[in-house]
């Protein structure tokens, strides 16, 4: 309720309070995205040790993709076996 009364008071700084809780909003988001979509990054080496492996030769797991035809055009590949 104070801090409600504070900004009626002063409401050139209610854009600084909203584009700073953005902020700090997207610093926490971002991290998470990374770790739930992300395959390289490894948390839990007892249930998936090689969480890669799981990545399909067409799927994009990158943020910004340039040329996205590359990975169109992977779609029918056969997976390697090693």
């Amino acid at each position: 309720m104070a801090f409600a009364t504070f900004i009626r008071a002063n409401p050139a700084l209610a854009p600084l309070f909203l584009f700073a809780g953005g902020g700090c909003a997207a610093a926490v988001a971002y991290p998470l995205y990374l770790l739930r979509t992300h395959p390289e990054i490894n948390i839990d080496r007892r249930n998936n040790p090689f969480p890669w492996q799981r990545v399909q030769q067409h799927e994009n797991i990158k943020f910004i993709n340039m040329v996205p035809e590359f990975y169109e055009g992977r779609k029918d590949m056969k997976r390697p076996s090693y």
